[in-house]
C-alpha cells in the first residue's frame, strides 16, 4: 500500500517500534542468542562489527549523493522491522551511528556493575530526523573510535548485570555487544538491498 504525498508514492509501513514478527522474535530469543552466545566470544564480536562497518563504509562510499540519500523499499530482511524497509543508505548509516554511540554508553557501565535507568525505545533511535551532509564520515571517525573507548571503560564483560532490550528481553554486556554485531549485519544487507535497487 502506499500514500500519495505531494512528491512522491510513501509506502504505508507498520508503526515504528512494532518489532519483528512473533515467530522471528522467538527465534532470536530462543535459538539465536543464545547460540551466538554460546560460541562468540565479545571480542570476535566487536571484530565482526568492526567489518561489518568497513563493508558499510566502503558501500556508502561509493555512491553520489543522490544515491546515498534516495529512499528505497527493500523487501522484509530476517531482523528488519516493517517500518524501517523504506530507508535511504545515509537514513541507515544515521540509525547505526545512533545504535553505535547508545551500545558505547551503555556497555561499559553494565559491565562495572551500575544499573541503567530509563527504558530502551525503538522509535528513539529512528533516523526520521535532518541527516547531516557529512554522515558517511561520522560514521566512519565513530568506528575509528568505539572500540577503544568502549575497552578502556570494561569491567566485566561477563556480568550478571542486565539492561532491557524491548523485543528481546534482558541482556548482560557480552549479549549487548552480540547484538551490536547481528544489528550491524542485518542493517548492511539492508545497504546491500538499497543499492541493488537504485
Amino acid at each position: 500500500m502506499y500514500a500519495k504525498d505531494s512528491k512522491e508514492l510513501i509506502p504505508t509501513l507498520e508503526r515504528a517500534g512494532a518489532g519483528i514478527s512473533k515467530p522471528k522474535r522467538l527465534f532470536a530469543i530462543y535459538v539465536l542468542f543464545p547460540l551466538l552466545n554460546r560460541t562468540i566470544s565479545w571480542e570476535r564480536a566487536w571484530d565482526v562489527y568492526d567489518r561489518e562497518g568497513e563493508k558499510i563504509l566502503r558501500l556508502a562510499s561509493a555512491l553520489e549523493h543522490e544515491a546515498l540519500f534516495k529512499r528505497v523499499l527493500v523487501p522484509k530482511l530476517f531482523g528488519l522491522e516493517d517500518n524501517s524497509r523504506y530507508y535511504s543508505v545515509a537514513m541507515v548509516i544515521r540509525h547505526l551511528l545512533t545504535v553505535g554511540e547508545a551500545l558505547q554508553k551503555r556497555i561499559p557501565p553494565l559491565s562495572q556493575g551500575k544499573k541503567l535507568d530509563g527504558h530502551v525505545a525503538i522509535e528513539d533511535v529512528k533516523p526520521y530526523t535532518q541527516i547531516d551532509e557529512t554522515i558517511v564520515e561520522q560514521f566512519a571517525d565513530f568506528l575509528q573510535s568505539y572500540r577503544n573507548d568502549m575497552e578502556k571503560n570494561l569491567g566485566d564483560i561477563h556480568i550478571d548485570n542486565t539492561s532491557e532490550h524491548p523485543w528481546f528481553g534482558a541482556f548482560n554486556p557480552k549479549q549487548w555487544s552480540i547484538l551490536g554485531m547481528v544489528h550491524q549485519i542485518v542493517h548492511r544487507r539492508q545497504i546491500e538491498a538499497i543499492i541493488e535497487r537504485l
